[in-house]
């Protein structure tokens, strides 16, 4: 399993069950499904360009938009526009 299977899904599916499967499948151990409702809060404000926001998990612990992005690998479900150019920032600190 891994990207582009969660790519098929999230294109399949609605994006509340293409996260379930997604925390349920691509993770070992799998993510508790309580934690859906952060992942479509970080997908939210990471394709508004929001990044640094803190966000409280379920279990307690803060954690920014771009750390639940790339800790729940939520680039899948990320709008193409926002995902290239946090691909583009990327690019630009290696650069410099």
């Amino acid at each position: 399993m891994g990207r582009l299977q969660a790519e098929e899904i999230a294109n399949m599916l609605k994006q509340e069950q293409a996260l379930e499967w997604h925390l349920q499948c691509n993770h070992y151990p799998p993510v508790n499904k309580v934690f859906i409702p952060i992942a479509q809060e970080a997908i939210e404000l990471a394709n508004q360009g929001i990044h640094d926001q803190i966000i409280k998990m379920p279990n307690g612990i803060k954690l920014s938009v771009e750390a639940i992005i790339e800790g729940l690998h939520l680039d899948t479900f990320l709008d193409q526009s926002t995902y290239d150019g946090l691909n583009e920032d990327v690019y630009e600190e290696l650069e410099s």
